[in-house]
């Protein structure tokens, strides 16, 4: 194996680089703009909330719609619930880490 062999090439992935280089960005962007406010920190769990609640209550009031429609108890109120809250769930998460 030759020295060249063992060099990662620049947009290879490479887990710890890329940690380093997003600490370094959040270090650089914590100089700059200093810390956060309170509120900004009150608005963000705001908004996490309603990406999680959101989705749930559309599937939840779809769900009681289709039970009343159609006579079948709370079959599709439990099912579009669980749904709604699997995608808001992952919606929170996927923007928690965008953040």
């Amino acid at each position: 194996m030759n020295g060249n062999t063992a060099k990662r090439q620049p947009g290879s992935p490479d887990g710890m680089a890329d940690a380093v280089r997003k600490r370094e960005e959040r270090r650089r962007r914590w100089r700059i703009e200093g810390e956060p406010s309170v509120a900004r920190f009150v608005g963000q769990i705001g908004v996490l909330g309603w990406i999680i609640v959101a989705p749930t209550l559309i599937g939840l009031f779809i769900g009681r719609w289709l039970d009343h429609r159609f006579g079948t108890g709370i079959f599709w109120s439990a099912a579009l619930l669980v749904v709604g809250a699997a995608l808001g769930f992952w919606s929170g998460w996927k923007w928690m880490h965008r953040q």
